[in-house]
């Protein structure tokens, strides 16, 4: 089952009270000096805490508080400052988290069902898209921590992503079939730009001049030109298409289909799609190697990861792992990959060079996403 945020789940998030964090509820460990060394971070959705995980000795810290229902997570740039997305309640909160001490901070009140969040290149301002309707994104201060008034969008937002140049944040507007632009300079936002049926994953190329939206119920992507807002012809790649991961040099977008099973690639310079690439079941989340050559893609009913040679979008064999994975993470070096299983509530690291897994670190429950300093590591999550 695809993570977003239906009608349903929406009214079941609402009826969880909210727990706010409490500075200084948990304390950095000898295993994992998050300040110090390189560090994920893993949320874990009903135990309302978070995960810290060295990279060095693949051990976990002792859990961090965050609020309730935790869904997504951001990092600033700089790797100071993780912040929670607590969906639970009727009002959502944001948990900031020091990575120096491993300590929450004061909860920032944000919309209702707050879910998909993005930050700017320059770490001053997080968005975080508010799913309830009418939906609306709150940005939020990261040098105060402190709400700005909520900008209106589309209904059901649940996925946000920042141009690389910073200046316009878009949102998919799941509920109306739209993608909202907002201006970041001044935080209003544009004309509503028309896409498929229930758009979900959004993501910019490098060079910032088209978005791709993934239209999960109209089996197509929606490329977007950056510059005038306006979308082009749909490109059809499978049923119920979920998360787009984009090559570094901007040529390829490799498109996960829940459907059949496959992960289709569109050339960028004429938004074609190529030949299907068989993976497992619901594949979903995926990252990029650091030097380009695999793409690795969680399938989320089949308990594996799928490894594709980007230079002949061919799979390997699969890679076994816990169940429902659904957040992945790659190291800068390259050598290790991480896997989040919501079922058993683990992360599994892969050596790359044999993609061999290794032993499970124990989470909480229902580990949902992961995040590290840019510096440290690239990864994907299932909020996007």
């Amino acid at each position: 089952m695809r993570n977003y945020l239906t009608a349903a789940a929406l009214v079941a998030l609402a009826l969880v009270p909210v727990a706010a964090a409490v500075p200084g509820a948990a304390a950095t460990t000898t295993r994992t000096a998050a300040g110090s060394a390189p560090t994920l971070y893993v949320d874990n959705q009903i135990s309302e805490t978070v995960t810290p995980i060295s990279i060095a000795t693949n051990t976990p810290g002792k859990a961090i508080k965050a609020g309730s229902a935790p869904t997504n997570m951001e990092i600033t740039p700089n790797g100071k400052t993780v912040y929670v997305i607590d969906s639970g309640g009727r009002f959502g909160t944001v948990t900031p988290i020091s990575t120096a001490t491993s300590t929450p901070g004061k909860a920032i009140k944000v919309g209702g069902s707050a879910y998909g969040a993005a930050i700017t290149p320059d770490g001053r301002t997080l968005y975080v898209a508010n799913a309830s309707t009418p939906g609306s994104v709150t940005p939020i201060s990261t040098a105060t921590n402190t709400p700005g008034k909520p900008i209106k969008v589309g209904k059901s937002p649940q996925f946000i992503t920042v141009t690389p140049d910073g200046k316009t944040a878009y949102v998919a507007d799941l509920g109306s079939g739209t993608v909202t632009p907002i201006s970041t300079a001044t935080n209003t936002p544009g004309k509503p730009i028309k896409v498929g049926k229930v758009p979900v994953w959004i993501t910019v190329t490098p060079n910032g001049k088209t978005a791709y939206v993934a239209n999960n119920d109209s089996g197509t992507v929606t490329p977007i030109s950056t510059a005038t807002n306006t979308p082009g012809k749909p490109i059809k790649v499978g049923s119920f298409p979920y998360a787009i991961t984009i090559t570094a040099d901007g040529k390829t977008a490799y498109v996960a289909c829940d459907g059949p099973g496959t992960v289709v690639p569109i050339a960028t310079a004429t938004n074609t799609p190529g030949k299907p690439i068989k993976t497992g079941r619901e594949p979903g989340v995926s990252v990029i190697a650091p030097d380009g050559k695999m793409l690795y893609v969680t399938n989320g009913a089949s308990a594996s990861v799928t490894p594709i040679s980007t230079a002949t979008n061919t799979p390997g064999k699969p890679i076994r792992v816990g169940g429902a994975p659904g957040a992945i993470a790659i190291t800068a070096n390259g050598r290790t990959l991480y896997v989040a299983s919501q079922v058993p509530g683990t992360v599994t690291p892969i050596t790359t060079a044999t993609n061999t897994p290794g032993k499970p670190i124990k989470t909480g429950n229902t580990p949902w996403s992961i995040v590290c300093a840019p510096k440290i590591c690239r990864s994907s999550s299932t909020a996007g």
